[in-house]
């Protein structure tokens, strides 16, 4: 039984390294033509809705380059402007931005309006991480 729970551990492992080694380090541009497949292939996705003229989302940006790198492996995150993919951002009702969206397993289960700290968007991406 012990030997069992050691190779899922090395197993558990070697996956990790390779879902980083595979990972972008940064967020990835989807558009309405790409988002369901990202969503679909992805465990975990945080969707960042922005536009170029929003000085809330250039404030959020880097917040969300930062996770990026720090989740990869874990954590997709694709960004979608909403100027350029209004089917999107109609489906989901995102009337203001900044909007994260968190997808777990294809199903939307949490959303985060506004420009939020890091802290608090760790908060929301760590409580649909397993331990």
């Amino acid at each position: 039984m012990e030997e069992n729970d050691e190779l899922e551990a090395i197993k558990a492992k070697k996956m990790e390294r390779l879902l980083k080694m595979k990972s972008p380090s940064g967020p990835i541009k989807i558009s309405d033509e790409t988002f369901d497949e990202t969503i679909n292939r992805n465990r975990l996705v945080i969707v960042d809705f922005w536009a170029e003229w929003c000085g809330p989302c250039m404030v959020l940006s880097p917040v969300i380059d930062q996770l990026a790198k720090e989740y990869a492996g874990k954590v997709l995150f694709a960004k979608l402007n909403v100027d350029e993919n209004p089917a999107v951002t109609a489906r989901f009702g995102v009337m203001s931005i900044p909007t994260l969206l968190i997808f777990k397993d294809s199903n939307l289960v949490d959303k985060i309006v506004g420009v939020a700290p890091k802290s608090r968007i760790e908060s929301v991406l760590n409580s649909y991480l397993p331990n």
